[in-house]
């Protein structure tokens, strides 16, 4: 269809993506979740089975490692991690665990699994396409915004872990099952059809995806994260356990507790422009043509019908409304701070 018109059947239907280049890593044994409170942000104390939640993975010196999802299937967590960034990051846990775990019982172990495919079905309708091909066997409506199931369904015989996550600011759900049965439970999504016979769900690509998760202000690691920025300068200070913060105990937190005590120079934050795309590592002035940032993503919006992007900026430049100029191509173009997200997500969470 093309990245506009996958962007469009997406917001208005549903799109299903194929997102098995994400890494996947089991922690099993009982010291798991003192394992997985070293490492990142979240309080995963307080997570209960059956639910997932969006963390950080720390370096010592406060830097994110990356960005993930952990979900805590009762008898092990698994956590969810960037294709590019997973072999990089099981060989930081491995020595993180070596580290800080050194003893021989095997209350701990950590596996990089390859044997599973995710699906990604987003959009607005894309739980009723999801219910028909589960019948009985769960009741959606239920399922709150990273809740995780498992469950089999009959007609692929396989089990499968849904969790009502995703990466595009719809709802939707990311489907994690066995490579071989993945082309499967493909065709049953996509053959879903509406009275008028119709395809619902049609199939759509990474470079839609990305454009997606911009309009909602997501970061994409490499981008708007790396090893050298924190979770306060990267706005994702939500995804940081108020019990963490007051206890401490994992990587960086000393650095994050002196950044919220004295504040951080430049934020991330979005921005607008009327001429062309300006896209990452473009430089960012002020009207007097002082350098004050500069642009990690940027990609024109088929939803606002503008180019959009995110930044870096140094406060105070970084408020809504703010006037900057960027070097695009060796022009001179005008861009205006703008809010994050573009356009409001539409996580699902039962009244």
């Amino acid at each position: 269809m093309g990245i506009i018109k996958e962007n469009r059947h997406t917001r208005t239907a549903a799109s299903l993506f194929d997102v098995s280049h994400l890494g996947v890593i089991n922690v099993y044994g009982d010291k798991r979740e003192s394992f997985l409170e070293k490492v990142s942000v979240a309080d995963i104390r307080a997570l209960p089975p059956g639910r997932a939640t969006v963390s950080l993975l720390m370096n010592k010196q406060g830097g994110i490692v990356d960005d993930y999802i952990i979900t805590n299937l009762g008898t092990h967590f698994t956590v969810v991690l960037n294709g590019a960034c997973k072999f990089k990051d099981w060989a930081f846990l491995l020595k993180a665990k070596l580290d800080e775990f050194t003893d021989k019982d095997d209350k701990l172990k950590i596996g990089l699994s390859e044997e599973n495919a995710i699906l990604a079905l987003q959009g607005p309708r894309a739980e009723e396409v999801l219910q028909a091909v589960l019948g009985s066997a769960i009741n959606l409506r239920k399922m709150s915004f990273l809740d995780s199931k498992i469950r089999k369904i009959k007609q692929i015989k396989e089990s499968c872990t849904i969790t009502r996550c995703g990466y595009t600011g719809e709802d939707g759900f990311e489907i994690m099952l066995p490579k071989s049965r993945a082309p499967e439970l493909a065709d049953l999504l996509l053959s879903e059809k509406t009275s008028k016979g119709e395809q619902i769900v049609k199939m759509a690509g990474l470079g839609c995806r990305d454009t997606l998760r911009q309009e909602c202000g997501l970061c994409l690691y490499g981008h708007e994260l790396n090893e050298n920025i924190g979770p306060v300068e990267a706005r994702l200070m939500w995804t940081v356990g108020k019990r963490r913060i007051e206890e401490g105990g994992f990587y960086g937190c000393e650095h994050v507790r002196r950044q919220l005590r004295r504040h951080v120079p430049m934020r991330r934050c979005g921005f607008v422009t009327a001429g062309r795309t300006a896209r990452e590592q473009y430089e960012i002035f002020d009207l007097g043509g002082k350098k004050v940032g500069y642009i990690t993503s940027g990609t024109y919006s088929p939803t606002l019908g503008k180019p959009i992007g995110m930044a870096y900026v140094k406060v105070p430049f970084n408020k809504p409304g703010t006037q900057l100029q960027a070097n695009v191509r060796g022009e001179t173009q005008g861009i205006t701070i703008h809010e994050l997200p573009f356009i409001e997500t539409k996580y699902y969470r039962p009244k």
